[in-house]
């Protein structure tokens, strides 16, 4: 029962993690930010995103780079890590 429920959380960790590097690749190129499709994904994510007080360089392509996010996905994938090692050291003599 613990497996499932810590493979289970790294899953949602993981799309969480996917879900904001979508943003990040979006707000990267401006024209695709400005989309409705574009606006209600980084709408949508608001609410995920780290507040680390790091600014966003603007971007060649007339976007920014949501540094926040960037730091944020790095954040998920960390603790999606040490939980699979928690997961494979915890239940590996069962």
């Amino acid at each position: 029962m613990g497996r499932r429920f810590l493979t289970g959380v790294m899953n949602v960790l993981f799309a969480l993690a996917a879900v904001l590097t979508a943003r990040v690749v979006i707000e990267f190129f401006g024209r695709l930010a400005m989309t409705a499709w574009g606006s209600a994904i980084i709408a949508a994510t608001d609410r995920l995103v780290l507040s680390v007080g790091v600014t966003a360089p603007r971007t060649p392509y007339g976007g920014v780079f949501d540094t926040q996010a960037a730091i944020t996905v790095v954040v998920l994938l960390t603790v999606e890590w040490v939980l699979s090692f928690v997961r494979s050291r915890a239940y590996s003599e069962i």
